[in-house]
């Protein structure tokens, strides 16, 4: 079983749009409302797949019972904690012109008390599942060693641990030791504090140099993968260095593409799987839900189409 926690869930709202104008009209072609936050679109996608995976986080409000609706109509168990506070709204632009234009809120405040009721229902699921993933941003508060303690209470179960997140809450993630991180090439400039941008040279070499700072000396060895976006990923792995050949699709959106790419391969290392094919399955889910509009994910019969025409090789 895959257990998720979400610290800031959200509903995404996505408006499509013909081109974006600045302090002028925009007529809106589509609105798409859809269940967001890095634990929830990972183990949406794990369900998506056949695995069964469990979501806790907060949730409050209307919002909340949108996303409590979205997890269960897909096989997501639900373990989040009802809070007082209303769950976070986020906008999202689709203008076909690039990337998306984001507006993402901070989140509302959680207090003290659901914040030990949260840790409580992490400590009593934690020993149930196989992995533990984290990831996202931290609302108002929260600790910022957020991640460090619910990462040691992962790991401390038996569970391996995934983290996703950017940042000082990262930063005081990768304390706990994470088994798995993936970060984006920026993000991985963040935590290294150094250019990789347009070098794929440098990109392998911060995969490598990431597992060794993961490394906890124990017999667990860290697995990390640098998404790239269009360009695929470069992974480094007990099994050594792999890179995904680009997949040709016509992207619509990359909301939650890295998140599916966890769920995936978090998926494919529970089914048997070795590195590189949890890796394609990952390029393959990230792919996929790229393909979708707005925020929504992949769907299972498209990641098996795009997983055979997805490759993987090793890097010498």
């Amino acid at each position: 079983m895959i257990l998720t926690v979400t610290l800031n869930a959200a509903l995404d709202h996505t408006l499509l749009t013909n081109g974006l104008k600045p302090h002028d009209t925009n007529r809106i072609q589509s609105v798409q409302s859809d269940a967001g936050g890095k634990g929830i679109n990972l183990s949406r996608i794990a369900a998506e797949l056949g695995t069964s995976t469990t979501a806790t986080g907060f949730l409050g409000g209307g919002p909340g019972a949108f996303i409590r609706h979205v997890m269960h109509r897909q096989g997501v168990i639900d373990e989040c904690i009802e809070i007082a506070a209303e769950t976070r709204t986020n906008f999202n632009i689709e203008s076909g012109d690039g990337p998306p234009t984001t507006f993402n809120a901070k989140g509302s405040s959680v207090t003290e008390e659901e914040w030990q009721t949260l840790v409580a229902r992490v400590t009593e699921l934690a020993p149930h599942a196989s992995w533990v993933a984290l990831g996202g941003s931290l609302p108002p508060g929260i600790p910022l060693e957020a991640f460090a303690i619910l990462g040691r209470i992962a790991k401390s179960s038996g569970a391996k641990l995934a983290l996703d997140a950017d940042g000082p809450p990262m930063q005081a993630g990768l304390e706990a030791k994470p088994d798995f991180i993936k970060p984006n090439v920026r993000e991985a400039e963040r935590l290294l504090n150094r250019q990789l941008f347009g070098s794929r040279d440098a990109i392998i070499q911060a995969a490598r140099d990431l597992c060794e700072t993961l490394d906890a000396g124990d017999d667990t060895h860290p697995t990390v993968v640098i998404s790239r976006g269009a360009q695929g990923a470069i992974m480094a792995c007990p099994d050594g260095i792999f890179e995904t050949d680009p997949l040709q699709i016509e992207p619509k959106s990359t909301i939650g593409s890295g998140d599916s790419l966890i769920g995936a391969f978090l998926h494919a290392r529970l089914t048997g799987h070795d590195f590189p094919t949890a890796l394609r399955y990952g390029n393959a889910a990230g792919a996929a839900t790229a393909t979708t509009d707005g925020s929504e994910i992949g769907r299972r019969q498209t990641i098996l189409d795009l997983l055979e025409k997805t490759f993987v090789h090793p890097i010498v």
